[in-house]
């Protein structure tokens, strides 16, 4: 009798200690930390931890900033056999000893994760991946999705955008999580801020093409309305200050009026919108409007000719007189030649081209060494390559020595790039989109393209099907393939945040912007210290584009010793 009793007095004390503390883990709900690079699933987080600068010990994440640079990390609120409502998270202002960071650039972000139902390729997983970051404006729920689940993670992205002029020192504050009156959690932060400035001027172009008829058709509106003239204005900002360069032209319209082709420049405020945001580079298609088009097997009438010569002449003289001539080059019309016929319409574009102005980049969507010689040479009329990733590994040689002779070499991803090379999928590691920026170093490419970040033409739309790739013979399905973005109108429908008249962007994206400013930091070093010095720390991390590490913690000390060899040389 006394042994039963005291086992019922003992339980009530347990009892009466978690509701007396209130603290969340007697809830079976915790809070903790990871960085940025890691893809928290519903049940599960990844294989490779990004938990290098998390201290559980003392619940507090210490990251490392220059002025100017995005410090992101992840904050996870797991719930273990009951879901929790309401939840909240509320960020302090950063401070050191004298100077502060307002918690107004500390910004966050609800991590929505989307159901990919038909895995990647044979690399990829079936479930629910982590993708879309969704501003967070109103309180979430963190709920189980299916009958037999006992616990769900949810992450919050936290994104604190230090101020360019900030003082260098170390700021502490935290980032506190409550449910309605429960508190949750606290997650302390440190962040070290050095005294080195992220360059103002982007300088590595990635280009990014969007498709404007399926951004209006998500929206609900016409294409050609005003509404939706500054929607995509607002889609275009955002590419922008994320560091990519959208691959819509500055708007112009052109016709032939008794004989003469005339250019009429319709958008003024997309060309101020560049500019002021710093767009790198502008490929302009040579092809005049108005008039038909030959074929790629047809030579150029005389008339035809002339056409292009006075399109490219008068894209170049209005590029002079707005101030982005030293940036401007034409991208041929004949995507990824494949045949001797398209090999010869590349040389015919690109020499009517160059007899207008034979300084100006020309690029085209192929490498320098052919598939077949017998299609001919593209060396001499071209001469900015857009390199397809496969060749990078297969073909470096021919590429390096064009980039020795002075052309531009770019490159891009595309669906037939497999596993061990990186891609955009969203059921791949997190990793791979903050490596393509330390891939480009390594190859020393000059800028990248990807073809599309809203292909939606396949899908009702992408937050319900993100499996974008589904109808084309190239590797399918593939989940995230062309789509990079989601479109913002829809935010409430699908995570209860606020919508938006612009994109939401997506884990990925960020992790691009995040390895773009690395690899600024990397060009800073070189210019500082030499080549050789910043070569030998990205060869710590990648050998080539099929052998990189996908470590998280790896690119970090990679990325300090970066750091590292900046502060020496401002000591």
């Amino acid at each position: 009798m006394e042994t039963k009793l005291c086992q019922l007095l003992c339980l009530m004390s347990i009892i009466l200690v978690g509701i007396s503390t209130g603290r969340a883990d007697a809830m079976d709900i915790s809070v903790w930390a990871t960085g940025s690079t890691e893809k928290v699933q519903d049940q599960r987080r990844s294989d490779l931890p990004h938990d290098g600068d998390w201290d559980a010990d003392t619940q507090t994440m210490k990251l490392s900033a220059v002025r100017g640079e995005h410090a992101p990390f992840q904050i996870v609120i797991t719930a273990t056999d009951e879901e929790v409502s309401g939840v909240w998270l509320d960020a302090t202002s950063l401070r050191s000893r004298v100077d502060e960071i307002s918690a107004e650039v500390i910004r966050l972000y609800l991590v929505h994760q989307v159901n990919v139902y038909a895995a990647t390729n044979d690399r990829g997983q079936r479930g629910r991946w982590p993708d879309a970051l969704v501003p967070l404006s109103k309180p979430f729920d963190v709920r189980f999705f299916w009958i037999s689940q006992t616990r769900q993670h949810q992450s919050v992205w936290v994104d604190v955008v230090v101020p360019r002029e900030q003082p260098p020192g170390t700021y502490r504050g935290a980032v506190r999580v409550t449910s309605g009156e429960r508190k949750l959690g606290v997650v302390n932060v440190q962040l070290t801020v050095h005294d080195i400035q992220l360059p103002a001027e982007r300088r590595f172009p990635v280009h990014v093409g969007l498709y404007e008829d399926q951004i209006a058709r998500l929206h609900g509106v016409s294409s050609d309305s005003p509404q939706f003239h500054q929607i995509f204005k607002n889609y275009l900002r955002f590419f922008l200050d994320n560091r990519l360069d959208p691959r819509t032209s500055p708007g112009f319209t052109g016709r032939v009026e008794n004989g003469k082709y005339t250019l009429e420049w319709t958008r003024p405020d997309l060309e101020q919108l560049f500019l002021r945001h710093g767009r790198v580079q502008y490929l302009i298609s040579p092809v005049p409007g108005g008039v038909e088009r030959p074929g790629n097997d047809e030579e150029f009438p005389d008339q035809y000719l002339q056409y292009v010569r006075q399109h490219v002449r008068q894209v170049i003289d209005h590029a002079k007189q707005s101030g982005w001539h030293e940036r401007l080059g034409f991208q041929v019309p004949v995507d990824e030649p494949n045949t001797a016929a398209e090999y010869a319409a590349v040389r015919r574009w690109a020499d009517a081209i160059r007899s207008v102005d034979p300084a100006l980049p020309i690029a085209i969507t192929e490498q320098p060494k052919p598939e077949n010689e017998g299609w001919g040479s593209l060396i001499g009329h071209t001469n900015s390559w857009i390199i397809n990733g496969n060749y990078l590994f297969r073909d470096a040689e021919s590429i390096e020595v064009r980039r020795r002779a002075g052309d531009q070499v770019m490159w891009y991803m595309s669906c037939d790039q497999l596993f061990p090379q990186p891609n955009v999928y969203i059921d791949r590691a997190a990793a791979d989109m903050r490596m393509v920026p330390w891939i480009s170093w390594r190859y020393r490419m000059s800028g990248m393209l990807y073809w599309n970040a809203a292909f939606w033409q396949q899908v009702r739309d992408p937050w319900l099907d993100p499996v974008t790739w589904k109808s084309m013979p190239c590797n399918l399905p593939a989940a995230g393939e062309g789509s990079l973005i989601y479109p913002g109108n829809l935010a409430r429908r699908y995570t209860g945040q606020d919508n938006i008249d612009g994109p939401i962007g997506s884990m990925r994206l960020a992790l691009l912007r995040e390895g773009l400013e690395e690899l600024e930091l990397l060009r800073l070093l070189s210019e500082r210290r030499g080549q050789a010095q910043a070569d030998a720390i990205v060869e710590t991390i990648c050998r080539n584009i099929r052998d990189f590490t996908r470590d998280p913690n790896a690119i970090d000390a990679a990325r300090a010793l970066v750091v590292q060899e900046l502060v020496k040389l401002n000591q």
